[in-house]
Parts: structure tokens; sequence; C-alpha cells
């Protein structure tokens, strides 16, 4: 269900701040927010003006996350009575996604965990918690926009320029391109290859979308300029390449 934004800045219990730039034009709008009513700080996101996603019904969650014990846990607070788990994972990766496309912001991090800005590094945490949200995302043959992504098992040492323009024709997903938990300050950016990966979208690109083609595939640029850490470089600006949306079910068993 749509809430819809009053005058004074107000979308439900939330009180919108800042809007935050960032280079995946299909999420839409993401703001600053702080809960009215507890005072929390909050990320929320709302539809662009074209929309390309939207709940389809309502559910209110908390996740908590703790280091010793270790344990993660969702707890419901509200669900719609004909609610799927999957419609729920959907929602989730897109609040991962959300967070991955501002997570490099200081101000943003600032904000989320009042602690005086500075310069960010990308926790490992993170990236686990995205690459599972989007693989929750996937079996439920819901939406992908090609978000940055890395696989919880990072490998040992970084591939070189030529393994990774040779990884195009493998069937690899092109996540393994830009994966990574920085073990340093900074990730190794890798040259875009020659050819477009097997996952990855094909033109016509989505230009309203800020899709461009190069090399025969899709990529969004970013904001940021080289270095890239652990996206792609060429021609002086940093890439992500655009996935091809999973294949819906042909079938499904009683």
């Amino acid at each position: 269900m749509a809430a819809t934004k009053k005058k004074d800045g107000r979308l439900g219990p939330y009180q919108l701040g800042r809007r935050c730039k960032h280079a995946s034009a299909e999420l839409g709008h993401i703001h600053e927010a702080r809960n009215v009513q507890t005072g929390a700080p909050a990320l929320v996101m709302m539809p662009g003006p074209r929309p390309t996603w939207g709940a389809k019904k309502s559910w209110r969650v908390r996740a908590s996350f703790q280091s010793a014990p270790p344990f993660i846990a969702l707890e419901v607070e509200q669900a719609p009575a004909t609610g799927r788990l999957a419609e729920l994972a959907n929602l989730f990766t897109l609040l991962l996604a959300a967070l991955e496309a501002v997570g490099s912001t200081p101000r943003m991090r600032a904000h989320l965990t009042g602690s005086p800005m500075g310069q960010w590094v990308k926790r490992p945490w993170l990236g686990g918690l995205v690459a599972a949200g989007l693989a929750l995302l996937v079996l439920a043959g819901g939406l992908w926009w090609g978000i940055s992504a890395r696989p919880i098992n990072p490998p040992t040492a970084s591939p070189s320029a030529l393994d990774l323009n040779g990884m195009s024709d493998t069937g690899l997903p092109s996540t393994v391109l830009i994966d990574g938990q920085a073990k340093g300050p900074a990730g190794i950016a890798y040259p875009l290859p020659d050819k477009p990966f097997t996952s990855q979208v094909r033109p016509p690109c989505r230009t309203n979308a800020d899709h461009v083609e190069i090399n025969g595939g899709c990529w969004v640029a970013l904001e940021r300029r080289p270095p890239c850490g652990e996206h792609a470089e060429y021609q002086g600006k940093c890439y992500i390449p655009v996935v091809k949306p999973p294949r819906p079910p042909q079938s499904l068993s009683p």
C-alpha cells in the first residue's frame, strides 16, 4: 500500500530529510528520515516518477543482528493474511539494494549510526547480506536491476585483468567480477571486459534508466571516479553491469 507524502515532509511515521544521490535510477528516491514517534534514524525509499517496484501488501517487521551471542532474528509485527514469504524477501532485497546504493556516503553512515562523519569502510557483513538478499530475490522470481553484490565467501585473491576478461564467455555471473571484502583500504578495480558477461543485458539498453552500451553490454555509470574500488573502470569512469532478470518458472509442483 503506497503512502502519500504530506506537504510537511511526513510519510507515515517518518519525517523525511535529505534526498540521497545514487547511481541506481530504478530504486527511486532514497531519503534520510527519522521516526517521529521513537526518534530513531531511518532510511526511506520511494518509487521514482516511473515506478518499477511497489509493495503489493503491507508488512511491518523488525530485524536484529547480534554479535555476542551471535544471532540474526526477524520479528514480524504485522503481516497480510495472504502474504507470501517470497514477497517479503523481495522487499528486503530492495532495502538492501538501497543501503548498498548509498552505503559509501559518510553522511548516511553518520545519520544511521550516530557516528561522526568520516571515511566509510564497507563491512563484510553488508556485502554478505546484499548477496543473500539478491539470492532470495532470484529464487522468488522477482526483479533484478544489476545492483552490486558480493558473495558471502570471497575468493582468496583478486583475479587478474586477463582472467576477468576471460570470464566473459564462461557463464559465470557478473557478481564474481564485483565481489570482494576489501583486505586493505580499497579494493582493486578491474578493466571493463571486451565482451558482455553471460548474465549481462545486451542492447538496446534502457537509456531512460541511465543504462549505457559499452562493448556490447549494458552498464550503469557510478558517480565516483577512479580509483573504482571493486567496480569496473572504463575511460575515466566507474561502472557496474546490468544483469538480466531471472527466467520465470515454467511450472509449479502441486
